[in-house]
């Protein structure tokens, strides 16, 4: 049985992890509604009331139809993966400072481009299908739970594969692949079942001596909007056996954290 110092340590920073969570959010929210008020309730409006009802299936969401609508409302405009309440030049400058943590990754796990084989899970509007190309990627899959925007991503990426596919519902079958990034992705998985299933395709997808790169990671699990659920570590970790993965690196990732697994 654990002492009560240590349960009540527990619950005490877990609280002040929530609270840290709530200040980021509520600062957030402060400057959507000095910036566009009208927009901010326009969107709060939507995806409180509107969209799940719009888009919901069972107990969950309809993830396709949720990515399809908004990748065809937003086309190939960083706004329609990133955050819809920044302008296209913030959501910009949001995704430059990641390249930035992303370089400094490959370079400490010493990844050999021209060696590697890239899986990229939620390649979106292929932002970092860019960044795999600029570096002189040997091969890039990207695969995505839509294939709205294929036909532009297919026309500026000629040597890129890409690929439709639901990961916490289907299995992706291809040869397995030196690297693997999964970035603003599981925090659009609401269920503990299909956040386990799209591990278990990551884990027979990665080669041995192969890198995993997830993000966002947050402090505490919480679900918040139909289609949005904070994961942390220890959600990550259960999926992952100690004695055939190594849990290398934890560090600040845009608004969240950034975890690197590399499997032994």
């Amino acid at each position: 049985m654990p002492s009560l110092y240590l349960v009540v340590k527990e619950k005490t920073k877990t609280r002040l992890n929530e609270f840290v969570g709530e200040k980021k959010v509520l600062k957030e929210v402060l400057y959507k509604i000095y910036k566009n008020p009208l927009g901010l309730l326009k969107r709060a409006l939507f995806k409180t009331l509107i969209a799940p009802f719009k888009y919901r299936k069972g107990t969950d969401y309809d993830a396709q139809k949720y990515w399809h609508d908004r990748f065809s409302k937003y086309g190939k405009t960083l706004t329609a993966s990133g955050d819809e309440g920044l302008s296209e030049e913030e959501n910009r400058r949001d995704y430059e400072r990641a390249v930035n943590t992303m370089k400094a990754v490959f370079r400490n796990e010493d990844i050999d481009f021209e060696q590697t084989q890239a899986l990229e899970i939620g390649c979106g509007t292929g932002f970092y299908t860019q960044l795999l190309q600029d570096l002189k990627v040997k091969s890039y899959t990207g695969a995505d739970i839509t294939d709205v925007l294929f036909p532009e991503l297919r026309q500026k990426f000629p040597d890129s594969h890409f690929i439709q596919k639901d990961v916490t519902t289907e299995e992706i079958i291809a040869p397995p692949f030196d690297l693997i990034i999964m970035i603003d992705v599981i925090e659009h998985i609401v269920s503990k079942e299909k956040l386990a299933f799209a591990m278990k395709n990551v884990q027979k997808c990665l080669k041995n001596k192969g890198v995993f790169i997830i993000s966002p990671i947050m402090e505490i699990s919480k679900k918040h909007l139909f289609y949005l659920h904070s994961w942390q570590i220890t959600d990550i970790r259960e999926n992952f056996p100690d004695d055939e993965y190594l849990f290398r690196a934890l560090m600040p990732f845009r608004q969240s954290t950034l975890l690197v697994i590399k499997k032994l």
